[in-house]
């Protein structure tokens, strides 16, 4: 497995509906990983219930952070 496979870090995104039960907010509703891709980063995020829902490229790593944190994912990265 070649560096651009392994992920650098594991974000969460949590649904937030004021209808769910306590045990439904500990369910993840998006997945997230960032990866090297060339000369930047790429995030590929996924639906949990769906799959793969898109990916973006960042310039820096410090880049692909702040969108992750802006688009209210959690790192989650041991």
């Amino acid at each position: 497995m070649s560096a651009e496979d392994e992920p650098l870090d594991v974000w969460l995104r949590f649904a937030k509906d004021d209808d769910e039960t306590p045990e439904e907010d500990e369910v993840a509703e998006s997945e997230a990983n960032t990866y090297r891709a060339g000369d930047g980063f790429r995030v590929e995020w996924y639906h949990t219930a769906v799959g793969l829902v898109s990916h973006r490229h960042f310039s820096t790593y410090e880049q692909a952070r702040t969108w992750l944190t802006d688009e209210g994912f959690q790192d989650f990265s041991s």
